[in-house]
């Protein structure tokens, strides 16, 4: 199982966050991100694109857990936290 520790900076705060790879198939891999109270469960396409050697950006979605975006700073959050996973899982 494929493990990954995240470090951001969220309003000034440095957070740790653990990320495990918790389901893969061949079209969808499932993560599941762990904050001190509370976790989300991230959906995405990577190895459907990955095995069809597609160009296209990886598309995420949130399948479990709340996250709230109230403005531009919580938005910044998320797309770190994508962007952050996307680099581990092509290294």
């Amino acid at each position: 199982m494929k493990e990954f520790t995240l470090y951001v900076t969220h309003r000034l705060k440095d957070y740790k966050l653990k990320a495990t790879v918790e389901y893969e198939s061949n079209q969808i891999m499932r993560i599941r991100v762990l904050g001190t109270k509370r976790s989300l469960l991230l959906e995405n396409n990577y190895p459907l694109l990955k095995n069809t050697n597609s160009k296209k950006g990886i598309q995420w979605k949130i399948r479990e857990g709340h996250f709230d975006v109230k403005d531009e700073h919580d938005s910044r959050l998320l797309m770190r936290i994508f962007e952050l996973l996307e680099y581990n899982l092509k290294k």
